[in-house]
């Protein structure tokens, strides 16, 4: 399909050949998803991709999401993965097990421990351009600030190199979504996890828990492992810088909203009106192990289904003027990280690094606004979130 075609198409028919991955197809997503929404059938069958179903309201997601049995988890990215990444790869009963073994090192309490780094990160890379008044958001803080994050509390990772290897393998997996980029990510994981075998080090940290870690009364092999770890960081990656991205440039658009971060009761309620708006993982996978009917919709065992969480957070049933940020909402139940059994692991992580990100933005610069001449590129595909984000800002 041209891109004229995808322009010109009226919504009624682009809605069946809907690619998640074409940029020109990005460009009427919200259009598209919102038709679906109020059509007669909500599920979408696109033909993008050998064809797949993609769920964009609130109430199927929800159905799907809670039902295992029906929808595997075992492919979680709709092009598929070449190897498992648990948990988000796993179904019940082991699921329950991988988390079991993760949940303790993903707590508020347990994470407060690196806070104090979190703040040194922070400091460290604004510090080189406060002279400047100006920066590229998104590669001068919100991609390494993220990435030293996980790399201290998730990997224990000190060599830059490697480092720099997981974030090109995560943030290819998030934007091209191929096959090579799991396998370029599970490869560096490896690495350091031989390196803390061999180490002998036996510590109360996360990747001790991985080295050394039980499922279902039996070691966890090396591919799970590997996969746990490719799963956090490429994970904890996307969902961080993305939203630090997203925030960063509706303050740019408005500044009323830089007004809002720096109360200190921001986090309460209006961190989960941006993360509904601007949802960072749009959506994972599900494969239909049994024929069945969603909403209407047959489905055969194999298909693909791609739930659309970023979808279901504006729709208009459960979030009135759902394309608008809304802070004075009674009730906020976004699905931004995710429902059900696999509810994001790491919200606590990333809501503690949002947090503290702004902390020491606000504390040093003020006025922040889209650079003169600059422009805010937008990734398409899983991730919702600037590509690039020039901005300048005045010195408190």
């Amino acid at each position: 399909m041209s891109d004229t075609e995808t322009t010109t198409m009226p919504v009624d028919e682009l809605v069946h050949h809907l690619d998640l991955f074409d940029p020109t197809h990005h460009e009427r997503l919200w259009e598209v998803l919102e038709y679906a929404r109020g059509s007669e059938c909500p599920v979408i069958k696109t033909d993008a991709d050998e064809g797949y179903f993609i769920v964009t309201t609130y109430d199927d997601l929800r159905d799907v999401a809670n039902d295992p049995a029906t929808f595997s988890s075992v492919e979680p990215a709709l092009r598929g993965v070449p190897v498992r990444l648990p948990p988000i790869s796993e179904d019940p009963p082991i699921h329950a097990e991988f988390r079991k073994l993760l949940n303790p090192y993903f707590s508020r309490a347990y994470l407060l421990r690196y806070e104090q780094s979190m703040r040194d990160t922070a400091r460290e890379l604004l510090e080189p351009v406060l002279a400047n008044g100006r920066m590229e958001f998104m590669s001068d803080f919100a991609l390494p600030f993220t990435a030293a994050n996980l790399s201290r509390v998730i990997l224990d990772e000190k060599d830059k190199d490697r480092m720099e290897r997981a974030k090109d393998a995560s943030v290819r997996i998030s934007t091209e979504n191929t096959q090579q980029a799991f396998v370029d990510l599970a490869e560096v994981a490896g690495e350091f996890l031989a390196e803390r075998k061999a180490s002998g080090i036996e510590t109360d940290d996360l990747l001790s828990a991985i080295v050394n870690g039980s499922v279902e009364g039996r070691p966890l092999t090396i591919e799970e492992q590997v996969g746990i770890c490719a799963t956090l960081f490429a994970g904890g990656l996307d969902t961080t810088r993305a939203s630090l991205g997203n925030i960063t440039r509706q303050m740019t658009e408005d500044s009323k909203i830089e007004a809002r971060l720096g109360d200190p009761d921001w986090l309460a309620g209006d961190l989960d009106e941006f993360l509904r708006l601007e949802t960072p993982i749009t959506f994972l996978a599900r494969t239909v192990t049994r024929d069945t009917e969603l909403n209407g919709c047959p489905m055969q065992a194999g298909d693909r289904v791609a739930l659309h969480y970023a979808s279901a957070n504006r729709d208009e049933r459960y979030f009135d003027h759902s394309d608008q940020l809304s802070f004075d909402r009674e009730k906020n139940p976004h699905v931004a990280f995710g429902i059900g059994l696999h509810r994001c692991l790491g919200l606590h992580f990333a809501r503690l690094q949002i947090s503290i990100a702004f902390e020491e933005i606000l504390a040093r610069i003020t006025n922040i606004r889209l650079a003169p001449g600059g422009e805010v590129r937008m990734a398409n595909g899983v991730i919702l979130a600037p590509e690039s984000l020039p901005i300048e800002f005045d010195l408190r």
